[in-house]
């Protein structure tokens, strides 16, 4: 890996131990009003955590969606609003980064999260894992730690995964919320034509379901720390 390597991964697995359980929680319910979700890309929202926004949202929460790079072709936002839509967003900020251009640009894209982070004032900030498996998803989780030592947040951090798999120390039943999540995921047919992100979200929920059984479906599994918390695992790792 070019932006985290097996020198951070390693590393990773002997930091986060004392945040893991043998059995890892089921957790009915976020311990927050509003949250925030972060997404690099525009369907990364829907693939990472769309069933918990939804279960969050139905449950009378809210949710708010951030997303770091823009596709400006009409279709491509088109299909964004449709998947904000069904899971509740109820509003949208676009950062208009150039997609596979955050890593470049981590001090500016850490201003702009020290803004909205204070606009927004959310109780949970979902946002990918740090090491996940693309350039821009480790990006995020960099200029998170900048934005966090310019302004300390007083939340949660709900750390998902798209392309690399996770050390979860909560997991979350969205086993009702999978077939609006699939219906959110595939709104995105500029990304969906050309690689099956609704099979490989099923696979992942479906994997995570027979780990904890408990009767489970579909279940999203995240890392859950305080911001401080995450922001120092951040610090040491990366």
């Amino acid at each position: 890996m070019k932006y985290a390597n097996y020198r951070s991964i390693f590393k990773m697995y002997e930091l986060v131990q004392p945040f893991l359980k043998y059995s890892t929680p089921l957790e009915e319910s976020l311990p927050a009003g509003k949250i925030l979700i972060v997404a690099p890309h525009q369907d990364d929202e829907s693939i990472g955590c769309g069933g918990t926004v939804l279960k969050h949202v139905k449950s009378g929460g809210t949710a708010e969606i951030l997303f770091c790079t823009a596709d400006k072709n009409y279709e491509r936002m088109t299909e964004t609003e449709q998947a904000a839509k069904i899971l509740g967003a109820k509003l949208n900020y676009f950062l208009q980064f150039e997609i596979r251009s955050l890593y470049n640009n981590i001090s500016q894209l850490a201003e702009r999260f020290v803004t909205l982070f204070e606009r927004a004032k959310p109780d949970v900030i979902f946002l990918p894992f740090m090491i996940d498996n693309h350039q821009d998803h480790i990006a995020v989780s960099k200029a998170f730690l900048k934005a966090y030592k310019k302004k300390k947040l007083d939340c949660l951090v709900y750390a998902y995964s798209v392309w690399t798999t996770l050390i979860p120390n909560v997991i979350i039943d969205i086993s009702e919320q999978w077939e609006e999540k699939q219906k959110a995921i595939e709104c995105y047919k500029t990304q969906t034509v050309s690689r099956d992100y609704t099979t490989m979200a099923s696979s992942i929920a479906k994997y995570w379901a027979v780990v904890k059984g408990k009767n489970t479906q579909y279940c999203e599994a995240f890392f859950k720390a305080s911001a401080g918390e995450y922001a120092r695992l951040v610090k040491k790792i990366l």
